[in-house]
This record gives structure tokens, sequence and C-alpha cells, in this order.
């Protein structure tokens, strides 16, 4: 009795079905995965509030992001990071001024430096102007004309048990301008009243758990493709 080898092309109709089936299977668990991937993303707090902009006269402040944090309990803070640009034509001599951060909740709640000290733990990025009633210039904090400092603020408050934060911030702070006349000599030139209001804080809490649940889910997609594949 002769058996007639089974050829190549018999072989692949034969297996045709299998891999049809399992490519619209991949196809379906995949438009799965990534309606789950969108929800998740969908849930992440925005790090940097859209159109959070302040003009003035020679200075430009742009929010680049305001977060919370839970650091012991019944204590919250605020980390806020914005950026200052030089819009004049010449080198400008900028300091912060002193306890002017105040941060505002849509609950009412107030957050401040105060309880901060020193205050440069809480005011990165730029000298400070009037701390501790001290009225010396730092006349090295300048930045040239199209320049940018970057700064970050750290203000806070104690909760008591049944108050909750609110999750939008109006943000206010005072940078004023000198000039170095030379020979010790300065002169006030003007204040720079920086505000932003209704600003959106995201959760460092919120954002670790969605990344974790994120990354489960491309974890999830590898192993469901790999398990196709060897099936």
């Amino acid at each position: 009795m002769n058996i007639r080898p089974i050829s190549v092309a018999v072989m692949l109709l034969i297996s045709t079905p299998a891999f049809a089936q399992s490519a619209a299977q991949l196809k379906q668990e995949n438009q799965r995965l990534k309606a789950e991937l969108q929800a998740l993303q969908s849930q992440c707090p925005p790090s940097t509030p859209a159109g959070m902009n302040w003009q003035g006269e020679a200075l430009q402040a742009r929010l680049d992001s305001v977060r919370m944090g839970w650091p012991k309990a019944g204590t919250v803070e605020v980390t806020v990071t914005a950026t200052i640009r030089n819009t004049s034509p010449s080198p400008m001599l900028v300091n912060y001024l002193s306890k002017s951060m105040t941060v505002v909740d849509d609950n009412g709640y107030r957050y401040g430096t105060k309880q901060y000290s020193p205050e440069t733990d809480s005011v990165k990025g730029i000298p400070i102007y009037g701390q501790y009633g001290n009225r010396s210039v730092d006349t090295t904090a300048i930045i040239s004309a199209g320049g940018t400092r970057t700064i970050t603020f750290v203000v806070g408050r104690r909760m008591d048990s049944g108050q909750t934060p609110g999750s939008r911030f109006d943000i206010n702070a005072t940078f004023v301008q000198f000039e170095d006349l030379g020979q010790g000599r300065i002169r006030k030139v003007r204040d720079f009243p920086v505000a932003f209001t209704n600003a959106t804080a995201s959760t460092r809490g919120a954002s670790s758990a969605i990344g974790r649940q994120a990354s489960g889910i491309v974890d999830q997609a590898s192993d469901a493709i790999i398990s196709r594949l060897i099936k």
C-alpha cells in the first residue's frame, strides 16, 4: 500500500481555519484591551492645567503643574511649579517676595508656606526677598532677555476631622524687580503680582494607581498574544 505524501498546499488548507480563528480572536482581544486602556487614560488627572498663564508688563508666568500630597496624617501639601519669563529686551533682576505665596482651594481652605522653617525649604529656584524681615536683595538672580526661571513652591495646612481639601485652586505669588545701581545701591523697580485662578490639581496616589492598572493591562495583552501563538 502506497501512502502519498500530503502536499504543502493541502496542509495550508487544513490549518487555515485555525489561523483565521486565532487572528479574529487576537483582533477582538486587542480591541477590548485598547478600550480598557483608553478608559484608564481618561481617568488620569492632568499634571499641567490648560491655559494657566499670566501676563504682566515685562514678565510672563506659566503654571506648569499643581500636585496634592499627604506627607503625614492630618496634613495636606500642595506643590506648585511655575515658570516665569523675562519678556523685556533687557536682563532683569527678580526676587520672590517672602510669604507672598498663597493658595486657596474651592472649599475655602488656605494653604501657605508659614509652617515651613526656614522658608527656603518651601521655595526653590529663586532667591527670597524679605525673609525674617531681611531687606537684602540677591543681585545674582538675573533673568536674561527672553530667558526663563522655573520655581517650585510647597504650601500646606493641617486638616481637622471632617475637613476635605478641594481640587481646584486660586494661586498668588509676588515677584519683585530690582535694579542694581552699583556700589551697594539697589532700587526697587516694581512688583509682579502673579495670579492663577481655578487651577486643577492632580493627585499623586491616584496617578500611581492608574499607572499600575495600565501597566497590568499591557502585561495582560502580551500574555494574551503569546497564548494565542502557542495554541
